[in-house]
């Protein structure tokens, strides 16, 4: 509730349900604005961007450390 005087041009404060009505009304309209693969009519496609040699330097780190777990395990299980 508001502690300054209401005037005839000032619109009354929404409350709390009305809120929520309006938030999942808002929630409603971002699902119909999901963007798609396809381009729409007379818009080119955004092309790819290149992978870049980060991304490539990651991976082979992690498919190390992978392939560092898998073989110890077997290791492990034929020494034992």
């Amino acid at each position: 509730m508001s502690t300054q005087p209401h005037d005839d041009n000032t619109p009354p404060e929404p409350s709390g349900s009305a809120d929520a009505v309006d938030k999942a009304s808002e929630d409603k309209d971002s699902v119909d604005k999901v963007p798609t693969d396809t381009a729409p009519e007379g818009k080119t496609p955004k092309e790819r961007q290149p992978i870049t040699t980060n991304r490539i330097v990651l991976w082979v780190i992690v498919a190390a450390i992978g392939l560092y777990f898998v073989v110890s395990g077997v290791y492990g299980i034929l020494v034992k």
